[in-house]
């Protein structure tokens, strides 16, 4: 417990002082969100009922997709990853802490999203704030885990930057934050659903008890996670070599 105390304390601090997670994690997902939410409302009245699903389901996926990989990597890194061991913090401690700091960091983001939206762009509220919330945290769990997995697997900076932005821009295009995705030819539908944001937008934007996405998402995690976790495990055997 005192290990793990220790570590999220100095991954927080680390992550403040990170200008890439300022950046990622919230100036451009705050910045997209001010212009996009103008322009959209504006031309489209009607959005201004998706307008805090798709602003949300933008921002976590940012920011778990393009700005945690890179923190992850760094950190597990050989050279880095050994001073973790000397020091004697586990890789799963490491790893935990590092979900709790991207979880608290996009929660935030989320939240001023949530609050700002009504007032600045007569944005309308989910009603039932409790599904809300509960398909937000399994979102926000599932792509936090997906981007943690790219920055695990990735081997350099090169291909962490293709694997993010493959993660990423279909995320954003097939998932319906731009557009309805009934839009999309029948074939992009079903690619959609490999992604956890076409899931989190369709809870997040009903009122209604989307359980098959629930269910999607939660498979997800225990899929993502045992992954990590072999991954973690594989690095750990490295080490002992």
């Amino acid at each position: 417990m005192k290990a793990f105390l220790y570590t999220f304390y100095l991954k927080t601090k680390l992550d403040i002082k990170s200008a890439d997670i300022l950046i990622t994690n919230y100036l451009v997902p705050l910045l997209f969100f001010g212009v996009m939410g103008a322009v959209f409302t504006s031309i489209m009245p009607e959005y201004k009922s998706t307008l805090i699903a798709s602003m949300i389901i933008f921002s976590v996926t940012m920011g778990a997709l393009i700005g945690i990989p890179g923190s992850i990597m760094e950190y597990f890194q050989n050279d880095l990853r050994k001073s973790f061991k000397s020091a004697g913090i586990p890789l799963d401690v490491l790893a935990a802490s590092s979900f709790i700091s991207g979880f608290l960091n996009l929660s935030v983001v989320s939240s001023i999203i949530y609050v700002v939206s009504p007032i600045a762009f007569d944005a309308i509220i989910p009603e039932n704030t409790g599904l809300f919330l509960v398909g937000f945290a399994a979102f926000l769990t599932a792509t936090l885990l997906f981007g943690m997995l790219l920055g695990l697997y990735a081997k350099s900076t090169s291909q962490l930057t293709m694997f993010s932005q493959v993660a990423f821009l279909p995320s954003m295009m097939l998932s319906g934050i731009m557009f309805p995705v009934e839009m999309l030819p029948g074939p992009l539908q079903y690619v959609g659903h490999l992604f956890p944001a076409t899931h989190g937008m369709k809870i997040l934007s009903t009122g209604n008890l989307e359980t098959g996405n629930l269910v999607i998402l939660s498979a997800f995690i225990v899929v993502l996670a045992a992954l990590i976790k072999l991954r973690i495990n594989r690095l750990k055997k490295e080490d002992a070599r």
